[in-house]
């Protein structure tokens, strides 16, 4: 080969690349949002120890467009936790973790806790709440500990208890003992 044919070669290649690199202009996704949720734990110690937690991240029905940066994959998010820290007498660890780009629309968030799996879904919007708390020994994401709920099978509808060795009041329908059939026969 020699110099010219070489020369030409490198002319092209280099003309080649500039048009390549012409052609890569942005699209106009880029200027959607990135929407990245952030996940926090509150897990119960084990042996005084703290461990990452890995949140499951995954897609149920995903809507309207996204940044081409955009995920729409199942994924893991690894929430490390320190601690533990004595919150009301429990070893508690807690950490915090920002998702990679979620595609707009609903997914499922599922974190293994040391009491149960915890899961969820939310609707991920750029102006949404993208805050996804998982406390130990709560149901879901909503970072809320429920109220304790009141018996209601153990009282009776009129608010007193019943007296002791009394039987439970019978359910609608039900007769009540011996006034099926007439008297006793033999009377």
């Amino acid at each position: 080969m020699n110099i010219s044919t070489r020369s030409r070669s490198g002319i092209l290649v280099a003309a080649v690349a500039a048009l390549a690199v012409a052609g890569c202009g942005g699209s106009k996704n880029d200027e959607l949002p990135l929407i990245r949720a952030t996940v926090t734990v509150k897990t119960v110690s084990l042996g005084g120890t703290c461990e990452t937690v890995p949140v499951r991240l995954t897609p149920k029905a995903l809507s309207g467009v996204a940044n081409k940066y955009a995920n729409d994959n199942m994924m893991v998010v690894e929430v490390a936790t320190t601690g533990p820290t004595d919150e009301n007498g429990a070893p508690m660890c807690n950490g915090s973790a920002e998702t990679l780009p979620l595609a707009p629309g609903v997914w499922e968030f599922s974190a293994p806790l040391r009491s149960d799996t915890s899961k969820c879904e939310r609707d991920i919007q750029a102006g949404g709440d993208l805050t996804i708390p998982f406390i130990d020994g709560v149901e879901g994401c909503s970072g809320v500990v429920p109220a304790p709920a009141e018996d209601t099978a153990a009282t009776p509808e009129s608010g007193e208890a019943p007296a002791e060795g009394a039987d439970a009041p019978a359910a609608e329908g039900d007769a009540a003992p011996g006034a099926q059939g007439g008297a006793p026969a033999g009377n």
